[in-house]
């Protein structure tokens, strides 16, 4: 339980959230709306039991939920809708940038035009910001188990939309059986469009997953990475080069990547001096807000107060903006937190 003080500080606190899927933030209202919208038959038809969907057992199971949400999802209207709820609620948490992503294959392997998704979500995104004190960008994270041959279009329409607000490119999905190195010539080419590079990694595979996501396919950011503690040598080279862990602790307790609170490597890996920044992942799916994975970390995976804001800090250096934008962002978090820190005397 945090002091009144804490609290208030975690609530108003500037935020930075990176690690952020767009679909897993739809709320079952939202849901049942789109469902009826595209003819889409849902095995539930009121909000309770539209929720219950996003219950699930096991990495797998969360999986086929979210690829069967994603059926529903159809058109440049629903993404932006989509979009436009998700900036607002990442604005009134006080996030001032965000990267989310979208699953690309999900939408081209039933037909539907994966520019008209992204010029949505995008046109959702210019919306809230006219409206509201938040900046919003796009990554593209490929299913890896679709394999390399196919995300050549995926990639080729990310880097076509850079101008729209494209900003990134990942491969998510199931490890398990999809290492990283055959994607290595996708991320080459990525990297020379001027995309950044994050991949999913040492979430359910071992730390064998992130030395092929920082090696072969030089993975800016890895996407959770919770199982590098396994390895030593893995915590002392992410340190030493600087390769930052999107660590999702709700989602990682959830999907049974780490069994407890007690055992989440966060404050490990923080006091080894691996970068790491605090995220969602899919809110929906796991009930949670950024705001309240930042009030777990300091409530369950004892960080200090000075780490979690450290973590913010590393967050607005590592997004996938230009230089001179990261520098405007990081000063912009850290003087807001500065000032917020002085007047509730923390």
């Amino acid at each position: 339980m945090l002091t009144p003080v804490l609290e208030t500080f975690i609530t108003q606190m500037p935020k930075v959230e990176l690690h952020l899927h767009l679909e897993g933030t739809i709320t079952p209202r939202t849901l049942l709306v789109l469902a009826e919208r595209n003819g889409v038959t849902l095995p539930a038809n009121d909000e309770e039991g539209v929720a219950a969907l996003f219950r699930y057992r096991d990495f797998g199971d969360f999986l086929n939920v979210f690829m069967a949400m994603t059926r529903a999802i159809v058109s440049g209207e629903d993404f932006e809708q989509l979009a436009y709820e998700l900036g607002h609620d990442l604005a009134h948490q006080h996030v001032r940038y965000a990267e989310v992503m979208i699953s690309p294959m999900q939408y081209l392997l039933r037909g539907v035009d994966l520019y008209e998704v992204i010029e949505g979500t995008m046109a959702g995104f210019a919306q809230v910001e006219r409206e509201a004190d938040i900046m919003l960008r796009l990554a593209l994270d490929y299913g890896r188990q679709y394999g390399p041959e196919r995300a050549w279009e995926s990639l080729e329409v990310a880097c076509a939309l850079m101008h729209r607000g494209v900003v990134g490119w990942s491969i998510g999905g199931n490890e398990i059986g999809h290492p990283p190195e055959p994607f290595a010539p996708v991320f080459a080419s990525a990297r020379a469009a001027g995309l950044g590079v994050m991949a999913h990694a040492g979430e359910v595979v071992g730390p064998v997953s992130v030395w092929g996501a920082i090696d072969f396919l030089e993975a800016q950011r890895v996407g959770h990475g919770v199982r590098s503690v396994d390895d030593p040598h893995l915590v002392q080279t992410l340190a030493e080069r600087g390769i930052v862990l999107d660590i999702c602790p709700s989602s990682n307790l959830l999907t049974g990547a780490i069994k407890t609170w007690a055992s989440h490597p966060l404050r490990s890996l923080v006091a080894s001096g691996v970068p790491v920044t605090i995220n969602s992942d899919d809110p929906t799916f796991f009930a949670t807000t950024l705001t309240e994975e930042y009030r777990r970390s300091l409530t369950h995976l004892g960080l200090t107060l000075d780490q979690l804001c450290g973590t913010v800090s590393t967050a607005a250096r590592a997004t996938f903006l230009p230089a001179s934008d990261q520098e405007a962002l990081t000063t912009r978090v850290e003087q807001e937190m500065t000032l917020l820190r002085q007047r509730l005397g923390l």
